[in-house]
């Protein structure tokens, strides 16, 4: 069961393509957090709460943090389920308080880092307009010292996709080994920006070759994602969201949505599934779930069919307004990215280069 708390709706930074709505000081009350919490146990099947927390920023309160953290290790503990948490943060708020609070509790960190300097400045800055960069790489090389190995999410935006590959450069640079380049959907990918776009996403495989011909080690998706739905047939259905089932984001004001992307200012009735005092509403649950297992005719007969996120409701939403209908522009990223990693992928193999072999095709040995 994962179970996300959007703590506050506030944050720092006025990033130019959030899709959580306008920021505003409403932050989730301690017993609200308590209650999802209690709720999350009461929906725990296998054993074990993988408790995220979000916003906004969520590390803007960090007693808020701490006390939702030690009520759910408490109630953990007392119930017999294993607690896992990670985090989604700007970074910029990383002192010893809050680092020392995500080794407590063994979190996993993604921090939202779009690159280089350009690429952050073209659409993260605080709100009062500052970079917010250099103090993120900080915290970011303070994180990958204490121990931790972060995800680091960048935005491809129509601002910034002109710096995709020296970004890439930049954050192995910078100690990253696990680095997510996500689309902005919701951005004006007119002609000439998506042509910029395919040449910003080959000169990222460029690099891609050059540096695991240079034998580094790093995961950089979504190439990394599609080299394995090629390798592993099938691979893709382990990570389908399920839309409510198992997932859910709880709202400051303790409204239940489907996921913590679609929570946006806490005023989408038709993406509200319930909430903490009625627990969910099984039959839009259903309702969702039933759209979902029903493919997009234009999805049926496609050879990316089995490598493609079509299945992302909020991807979904946010370019159709539908979760369970794909837009040509979640099709044309998908081919995109699929048809790069083939490309860089059947280079690698046909080089049969050592360090590409041994990241796909030589087993990993099974943890004791």
């Amino acid at each position: 069961m994962k179970l996300t708390l959007f703590l506050d709706h506030a944050c720092n930074l006025r990033c130019s393509y959030c899709y959580t709505g306008r920021k505003m000081p409403k932050k989730m009350p301690v017993e609200v957090a308590h209650k999802a919490i209690d709720f999350g146990l009461s929906q725990v099947e296998k054993g074990w709460l993988l408790l995220a927390l979000f916003g906004g920023e969520p590390l803007l309160d960090v007693e808020l943090a701490e006390r939702a953290l030690e009520y759910a290790a408490r109630s953990c503990r007392n119930a017999g389920v294993r607690l896992f948490t990670t985090l989604a943060t700007n970074g910029t708020l990383l002192d010893d308080r809050r680092v020392e609070l995500l080794k407590r509790y063994n979190f996993h960190v993604q921090v939202s880092l779009d690159g280089s300097r350009e690429a952050q400045d073209a659409c993260r800055r605080f709100a009062d307009g500052r970079s917010s960069h250099a103090g993120i790489v900080d915290n970011l090389a303070r994180l990958i010292s204490e121990g931790f190995t972060p995800l680091v999410l960048s935005v491809i935006d129509p601002a910034n996709v002109d710096h995709l590959a020296d970004s890439f450069d930049f954050l192995l640079a910078s100690g990253a080994t696990h680095i997510h380049f996500a689309p902005n959907y919701t951005a004006p990918w007119d002609d000439a920006a998506w042509a910029r776009f395919e040449a910003a996403l080959t000169r990222l495989g460029d690099r891609y070759l050059f540096h695991t011909r240079a034998g580094r080690e790093f995961r950089l998706d979504p190439l990394h994602g599609k080299i394995v739905t090629h390798l592993l047939p099938g691979s893709n259905e382990t990570v389908i969201c399920k839309f409510g089932q198992g997932d859910v984001a709880v709202a400051p004001s303790g409204r239940i949505y489907p996921c913590e992307r679609l929570v946006g200012e806490d005023d989408r009735e038709a993406l509200c599934i319930g909430d903490l005092d009625r627990g969910l509403d099984l039959a839009k649950v259903q309702k969702f779930l039933a759209g979902r297992e029903t493919d997009d005719p234009e999805c049926a007969d496609c050879e990316h069919k089995g490598r493609c996120k079509r299945w992302c409701g909020c991807a979904n939403f946010e370019t159709t307004g539908d979760p369970n209908q794909t837009s040509p522009l979640v099709c044309a990223f998908e081919t995109a990215f699929i048809e790069e990693a083939d490309r860089v992928a059947g280079a690698l193999f046909e080089e049969k280069n050592p360090t590409f072999l041994k990241r796909y095709y030589v087993p990993r040995p099974k943890a004791s």
